[in-house]
């Protein structure tokens, strides 16, 4: 019988990483099934789900446990089982604006309050010679309950971008 565990990780980026983890997973067993994997200005992060038998698990658990220790690696492993995924429509929602604080709480906190999950959120800041100022980036995924009107949703995400004097995009995935 199939079970699941994830793994998070954190430490300083350097060539490697990626290989000798999924090759903890990989040799204990286990199957990589969903992995966020980045570098973050030098600092590498990991969220991964990683599927298996029990037997599988508990070797990859100590694999990985050995690779982290090796790497100096922060890690932690969780096996609590998940709930249901929300149903609706997705959705990629993204923001374009100069950067300030506080956009990703207003536009996550709106869409907390009509009840839509967020899946997925991939913030960036980027150099914007032609403004003068860098560009903040936003992108999320997004699950919208069948009950929730689309074009209503639009209009008050247009109204929010007016708040946060940034354009907001909103798109089926």
């Amino acid at each position: 019988m199939k079970k699941e565990m994830v793994i998070t990780a954190l430490g300083s980026d350097r060539p490697g990483l990626v290989e000798e983890l999924t090759g903890a997973v990989r040799g204990g067993g286990g199957n990589l099934a969903d992995s966020r994997m980045i570098n973050l200005r030098g600092h590498f992060a990991v969220v991964a789900l990683v599927e298996g038998t029990e037997e599988a698990l508990e070797r990859v658990r100590a694999d990985l446990r050995a690779v982290a220790k090796k790497l100096d690696l922060s890690l932690d492993i969780s096996g609590a089982p998940a709930g249901p995924s929300p149903e609706g429509i997705g959705f990629r929602l993204r923001t374009y604006s100069m950067d300030r604080p506080g956009i990703v709480h207003r536009v996550s906190a709106y869409l907390r309050a009509e009840n839509i999950n967020v899946e997925e959120v991939d913030t960036s800041l980027e150099s914007a010679p032609f403004m003068g100022a860098p560009v903040f980036k936003m992108e999320m995924r997004i699950t919208v309950p069948k009950a929730v009107a689309v074009k209503k949703l639009r209009a008050c995400l247009e109204e929010l971008a007016g708040e946060l004097n940034c354009d907001i995009d909103l798109e089926p995935a």
